[in-house]
C-alpha cells in the first residue's frame, strides 16, 4: 500500500510540474516579450531525455508537454506535440550514445535541438498554411532562441547537478 501511495505522489508531482512549466511559459511569453525566445517545455523535454536515457518515457513526456503547449499557443494542435516528441526521443537517444554530462555537450545539444524544433514547427506551419513569418527573420529567431535556451538550460542542468551531487 505504501508503494502505491509513493508512486501516486511521484506521478502527481510530475504532472503538476509539467503543467506549471507550460503555464509559466505561456504567462511569461505573453507578458514579457523576451520570454518568447525561451522554450521551457523544450528544455524540459531535453532534460528528461538526457537524464532518463530511455526513449519511451521521453516520448511520453515530450508528447504530453508539447500538447499542453499547443493548447496555449497560436499553432495548430499537435505541432508542438510532434516536435517535442521527436526532440525527446532524439535527446534520449543522444543521451545513451554521447557523454551529455559535459556542459559544452549539453549547451550545443540544447542549441541544436532548439533550432531543430523551430525548423519542425515551421515546416508543419507551412504544411498547414498557418506559417506567419519566413526568410531571414525566422532564422534569426531560431538562432537567438537557441542561444537563450542553451544558457537557461545550462543554468537548469547546473542546478540539477549541484542538488544531485550534494545529496550523494
Amino acid at each position: 500500500m505504501k508503494n502505491r501511495i509513493t508512486t501516486y505522489g511521484l506521478v502527481g508531482k510530475f504532472a503538476i510540474s509539467l503543467i506549471a512549466v507550460v503555464v509559466i511559459q505561456g504567462i511569461l511569453a505573453y507578458r514579457i516579450r523576451v520570454f518568447g525566445y525561451f522554450d521551457l517545455p523544450l528544455i524540459l523535454s531535453v532534460y528528461y531525455g538526457f537524464t532518463l536515457g530511455r526513449p519511451i518515457p521521453s516520448v511520453v513526456i515530450g508528447t504530453t508537454i508539447g500538447l499542453l503547449q499547443d493548447s496555449l499557443s497560436n499553432v495548430p494542435m499537435g505541432t508542438n506535440g510532434f516536435s517535442k516528441t521527436l526532440i525527446g526521443y532524439l535527446a534520449a537517444s543522444a543521451g545513451s550514445k554521447f557523454d551529455v554530462d559535459l556542459p559544452v555537450t549539453r549547451a550545443i545539444a540544447i542549441f541544436l535541438f532548439t533550432v531543430g524544433d523551430g525548423f519542425i514547427i515551421s515546416i508543419l506551419g507551412l504544411m498547414t498554411g498557418s506559417a506567419s513569418n519566413s526568410g531571414i527573420d525566422v532564422l534569426w529567431n531560431w538562432l537567438v532562441a537557441g542561444v537563450f535556451n542553451a544558457l537557461l538550460g545550462m543554468l537548469m542542468f547546473g542546478y540539477h547537478d549541484r542538488v544531485t551531487h550534494a545529496a550523494s
